[in-house]
């Protein structure tokens, strides 16, 4: 999965964290069990950010094979994050198309 997946995702949890524990303000009731869930939503995302934000320096650049567009990829195997296509790493060196 692209390092921007996975940023995209702790972006999701921490504002979809801090919507819970916000509208915590409008239910006496809730109040605690939104916080709780709210703060959990706002500490997995700083966790994700923690864990994808260096990756970022690290990772090669190269153009797709088949729109042509620079990507960045990590690992072994990844997939294009303009046109979605599968990339596996050869023993070359060379990233190259395949399909699962």
């Amino acid at each position: 999965m692209n390092a921007n997946r996975w940023r995209n995702w702790s972006l999701v949890f921490l504002f979809g964290g801090f919507f819970l524990m916000y509208c915590g303000v409008y239910s006496a009731r809730l109040l605690p069990y939104l916080l709780a869930a709210g703060s959990a939503g706002v500490v997995a995302g700083i966790l994700l950010y923690f864990r994808y934000g260096p990756v970022n320096p690290s990772v090669r650049t190269v153009d797709c094979p088949r729109c042509g567009r620079a990507t960045r990829l990590t690992g072994k195997e990844d997939a294009c994050s303009h046109c979605r296509q599968p990339l596996r790493l050869t023993d070359g060196g060379h990233y190259e198309p395949y399909v699962k």
